[in-house]
């Protein structure tokens, strides 16, 4: 995996090689991470077969380090290199169809095929094996109060209409069932929601989920998902994962690997803290599964207390646009469907940033996660801190182009010679005092801590500062200092902060470095020994380099981030890069430059196609069912 020598991260650097598997690639990025805790490190000696044509298959490899023989029949195929799925397409005919064994002593990855088969809508099976397992999920709440069975109905409803994925919920019923029910019996609702109850036990415990049982419902049904509602399992490993409602982000430091922690909102009495904080974004590799990251719910529940439980169709349900979106939100977060953007800096390139979101926007495609970097924290806020409550965050960017425009932000940007605190109040004053912790959309400023040499997502903390951390650029504008940090430029630790958003629970990544790399041009070079030496130590021409060489570093570090997403558009060179990116008022003319872009025509294109395919993926996971019975 050459792309990743300068990133010391092996479970990036896997992930990256699992998402080139064809079957695997419009899975979540969160999915993906927990199949690769499950997965098994193997090594190959020299002349060691991995596996033979027409023998079953057992799974399939990720090849890591060395180079396997591809054959068939006895005729060479192909020469494989590390980075490489192998026998992810002999799961569905059951058999592998060449031979393959090392061409060199290597090492790689080995994935059982029932570990593969529990992803959420994983690849189609053949006939005579078992169809992909339904992801079991169980719901709690730490929230006092809250109407837990009304929110599964309707993120139920949710999910079924905007993914057409089939949706089992399972209650308890108020007597046993009549003796010599094996199955419960699943009705479905005018909302296309199953739904079913299991008979309670004698002691009167909740009913409790078997795996014959559940066995049979996927058979009959072919469910994308269980959600259980007061029931119980029998068996703690048929568990895929427990949704727990909680007020705090924090409570997910004692979260399980399989705990996803929604964290409700009421939006009339928004939590704010005024301390900046957030995690510290390490390359080491990672030894234990992953854990989920917290989903925002901002919603009301006093009002959800209130309405009852039926099997009505969405539509009738009288949902506001600031409900629809936040069931919205958290129905891609159960169904591993988050996308996410990664913004770069580049001054007044980050308008590039700007043509995205509002593309994106207007196609459909939905933004749940962004991090960004100096300029991308900026675009990021002004998208984010108006996206509440169903609104799209455009409104936010067409301020921010005016300031950009009438001179605004610039005058900030030379005030922060002095102290960057004139950022944070050029922000303040347009997106008023909101945290971090209460917006819809999450949003991830990334920033450089000098003490602790070390990059930080910031989590918590008004939005405004945090803006100003991730864009004070060290030796130009003055330094973010909350005690015991200093921090400076995000930009020069992760300046395509691709990687957070993976951290985040994004599944879908669209990473976009618009800093341009720029060409140094030099002036004519002295014919003679004596001329060249003098040339060489103009102090003008050196600094030159230096501008020129840090640019490069930016944009290189950035390309090689970008690599961990599933789309990612880069812009490679432009004239005088860094004077242009100071020179705000030109705002307009880079959006109409990035909306003649060819280029980022097609990634964004790209990036579209990805989204639809991750949408209907349930429709896919069971062809048998045809597309939507999904309907």
């Amino acid at each position: 995996m050459s792309h990743f020598t300068s990133l010391d991260d092996a479970r990036q650097r896997r992930l990256y090689a699992l998402k080139r598997a064809p079957g695997l690639r419009h899975h979540g990025n969160t999915a993906l991470l927990q199949l690769l805790s499950k997965s098994r490190e193997v090594t190959w000696a020299r002349g060691e077969v991995l596996c033979r044509e027409g023998e079953a298959t057992e799974g399939f490899y990720v090849l890591l380090e060395g180079e396997l023989e591809v054959s068939r029949c006895g005729e060479p195929l192909m020469i494989l290199q590390p980075g490489t799925p192998l026998g992810l397409e002999a799961l569905t005919s059951g058999r592998h169809s060449v031979t393959v064994r090392a061409a060199v002593d290597a090492h790689g990855l080995f994935f059982p095929k029932d570990d593969v088969s529990s992803l959420p809508h994983a690849p189609s099976a053949p006939p005579e094996r078992p169809q992909p397992r339904a992801e079991v999920v169980a719901f709690e709440s730490d929230v006092r109060r809250a109407p837990l069975s009304t929110l599964i109905e309707l993120v139920a409803k949710v999910i079924h209409q905007d993914f057409g994925d089939r949706v089992l919920v399972l209650r308890t019923a108020a007597r046993s069932h009549e003796q010599g029910l094996d199955v419960p019996i699943v009705t479905r609702g005018a909302d296309g929601v199953l739904r079913a109850t299991l008979s309670p036990a004698a002691s009167g415990a909740p009913g409790r989920l078997t795996p014959s049982v559940l066995q049979r419902l996927e058979a009959k049904h072919g469910l994308h998902a269980v959600f259980l509602d007061g029931c119980d399992v029998a068996d703690a490993g048929m568990l895929d994962k427990t949704v727990r409602l909680v007020t705090d982000a924090s409570a997910r430091t004692a979260a399980s690997p399989r705990l996803l922690p929604t964290v409700v909102m009421d939006p009339r009495r928004p939590t704010r803290t005024s301390e900046l904080s957030g995690q510290a974004q390490h390359d080491g590799p990672h030894p234990h599964p992953p854990r989920h990251p917290p989903c925002p719910l901002r919603l009301n529940l006093e009002r959800f207390s209130r309405m009852a439980l039926d099997d009505k169709p969405l539509e009738d349900r009288e949902l506001s646009h600031t409900e629809r979106d936040a069931l919205a939100r958290w129905a891609r977060a159960l169904t591993h469907r988050r996308v996410g953007l990664a913004l770069s800096g580049g001054g007044v390139w980050g308008f590039y940033h700007v043509h995205i979101l509002r593309w994106l926007v207007g196609q459909g495609v939905p933004i749940d996660i962004i991090s960004g970097a100096s300029m991308g924290a900026l675009v990021g806020a002004y998208f984010c801190g108006s996206a509440l409550d169903g609104r799209s965050g455009l409104e936010g960017l067409r301020r921010l182009e005016e300031r950009a425009v009438s001179r605004q932000l610039s005058l900030a940007a030379a005030a922060a010679i002095l102290t960057s605190y004139s950022l944070e109040r050029f922000v303040e004053r347009d997106l008023g005092p909101i945290c971090l912790e209460e917006l819809s959309t999450r949003f991830l400023p990334v920033t450089t801590d000098l003490t602790r040499g070390e990059c930080v997502a910031l989590e918590r903390g008004p939005v405004a500062l945090g803006v100003r951390a991730s864009g004070s650029a060290p030796g130009i504008w003055g330094p973010t200092v909350v005690p015991p940090a200093r921090y400076v430029d995000g930009a020069f630790t992760s300046m395509v902060p691709a990687h957070v958003l993976l951290n985040a629970g994004a599944d879908v990544i669209l990473a976009s470095n618009i800093f341009p790399s720029g060409v140094r041009h030099a002036p004519p070079v002295p014919t003679t020994g004596l001329g060249r030496f003098l040339a060489g130590l103009n102090p003008v021409a050196r600094a030159l380099d230096l501008a020129a060489s840090g640019v490069l570093l930016l944009h290189r570090s950035g390309d090689v981030e970008s690599q961990l997403a599933d789309v990612s558009y880069d812009l490679h060179s432009a004239e005088a890069p860094l004077m242009t990116a100071m020179e705000f008022t030109r705002a307009r003319e880079i959006l109409g430059r990035a909306a003649a872009d060819a280029s980022l025509a097609k990634r964004l294109e790209d990036m579209k196609q990805h989204w639809l395919q991750v949408k209907a993926r349930g429709a896919r996971a069971h062809p048998r069912l045809g597309g939507q019975q999904a309907a």
